[in-house]
C-alpha cells in the first residue's frame, strides 16, 4: 500500500492526529490495515466509517461523523485522511473543510471514478432530498495519493464507472484522448498497468488544466458538468440506485443529442459517442420507470438551473464545448428535451 509512505512523508507538515473517514465496505478492505500501519509507526490515527452508499451522503452522515470525531478528543490538531470513492471523498472533504473551521485534508481514492473525478478540483458536499451535493464547499487537499493497486479489487461496474468520466474528459477538451479511450477498451477494462495509468494521468491534467483556470465554477468549469444535468436528476429520482457513473453516461448521450440541434454536433460523432459507451458495455438509455416529468422535475434543482430553468453543457464536437454568450451552458427548448427523451426512452 503506497498510501503507508505517501502519508508517513507528510508527517512532518500535518497536525498530529489523523482521522481516517472511509465507508463500511472500503474499512474492511484496506481502513483497517491503514490504520494498523500508521499506528505501527507512531502515528495517532483513528478510523471513522459510515455505511456505503450515495443515499448515505447527508447532513445526518455528516453530523454523526463530527460528533463521533469531538467524542474522541480531535480538534484542530486533526488531519483528515479521505479513504474510498467518490461519496467518501465529498463527504470526508466537506467534514475537513468544515471541522473546527477546517482542518488539513489528504484524499486517498480507492475507485476509478474517484481517481480521475471527485478527488480533482476541491468540490466537497452532501445531497439533499432537494437535490444532489446541493450543500458544500471548496477545499482543496493537501495531498492526492493516486495508488492504483487499489483498482485491482474493483467489480467490473466501478471501473465502468470511472471510464465515464474518463470519455468525459476527452468529449470536452480533448478528442486525442477520446481516440485513445475508444481504441484501448481492452487494455482499459483489463487493468493493465501502463494503459490505466496513462489514462489516470491524462484525466487528471484535463481536469486540473480546467479547474485551475476557473477555481469556483464561474465559467468554463461548467463545461466538468457535461451529461451531469441529466445524469444528476437520473440519479435522483432513482434515489441512488443508478450509480453515478451510469447515470452520467444516459446524460452524456442524452445531452450529445441535445448538442446535434442547438450545438451543431454531426450525426457521425453522436453515433461515435454512442458506440464507445457500447464497446465499454455501459448501458446509455433512460430507464423505462423514469418518465418524462419527473426527469424535468428534477431537473429545475441542478445546480446550472437559471431562475427554475434547468441548463446544459453542451458540445460542438468531440473535444469542444460549445460557448453560448460567454457562457458554458444553455437552456433546451422543452420539445428538445421531449423528443431526445422519446429517442433515448428504454421501451
Amino acid at each position: 500500500m503506497n498510501a503507508v509512505s505517501e502519508i508517513l512523508s507528510l508527517r512532518d507538515c500535518l497536525p498530529s492526529r489523523y482521522a481516517i473517514i472511509c465507508d463500511t465496505t472500503v474499512r474492511g478492505l484496506y481502513g483497517q490495515k491503514l490504520q494498523q500501519n500508521l499506528t505501527s509507526k507512531g502515528l495517532d490515527v483513528k478510523l471513522f466509517s459510515f455505511p456505503s452508499g450515495e443515499q448515505y451522503k447527508t447532513r445526518q452522515t455528516k453530523e454523526s461523523i463530527e460528533n463521533e470525531l469531538f467524542e474522541n478528543g480531535f480538534g484542530r490538531d486533526t488531519c483528515i485522511i479521505a479513504l474510498g470513492g467518490g461519496v467518501v471523498l465529498d463527504m470526508a472533504g466537506f467534514i475537513a473543510a468544515t471541522f473546527c473551521r477546517g482542518v488539513p485534508l489528504v484524499m486517498v481514492p480507492t475507485t476509478l471514478l474517484a481517481m480521475v473525478d471527485a478527488s480533482i478540483g476541491g468540490k466537497t458536499g452532501v445531497n439533499t432530498p432537494y437535490g444532489k451535493n446541493l450543500v458544500g464547499s471548496f477545499y482543496e487537499a493537501e495531498k492526492i495519493i493516486q495508488d492504483t493497486s487499489f483498482l485491482q479489487t474493483l467489480p467490473k461496474d466501478e471501473i465502468q464507472n470511472g471510464i465515464v468520466e474518463m470519455i468525459k474528459h476527452g468529449l470536452i477538451r480533448d478528442s486525442e484522448y477520446f481516440d485513445f479511450l475508444e481504441t484501448h477498451v481492452q487494455e482499459l477494462m483489463g487493468l493493465d498497468l501502463n494503459s490505466i495509468e496513462k489514462a489516470i494521468h491524462d484525466s487528471v491534467q484535463i481536469k486540473t488544466a480546467i479547474v485551475k483556470a476557473d477555481t469556483k465554477e464561474n465559467g468554463i468549469r461548467r463545461i466538468i458538468n457535461f451529461g451531469h444535468t441529466i445524469g444528476h436528476a437520473i440519479e435522483k429520482i432513482s434515489d441512488y440506485q443508478i450509480s453515478h457513473g451510469r447515470a452520467v453516461a444516459i446524460g452524456i448521450v442524452a445531452e450529445s443529442y441535445l448538442s446535434i440541434k442547438k450545438a451543431h454536433l454531426q450525426k457521425n460523432s453522436y453515433e461515435r459517442i454512442k458506440n464507445i459507451f457500447q464497446s465499454y458495455e455501459i448501458p446509455f438509455k433512460i430507464p423505462v420507470d423514469i418518465t418524462l416529468s419527473a426527469l424535468k422535475d428534477a431537473m429545475v434543482s441542478d445546480k446550472k438551473s437559471l431562475k427554475g430553468t434547468p441548463r446544459f453543457v453542451l458540445i460542438s464536437e468531440i473535444g469542444k464545448p460549445m460557448v453560448f454568450n460567454n457562457t458554458y451552458c444553455t437552456s433546451v427548448d422543452i420539445h428538445e428535451i421531449e423528443e431526445m427523451y422519446h429517442a433515448l426512452h428504454k421501451h
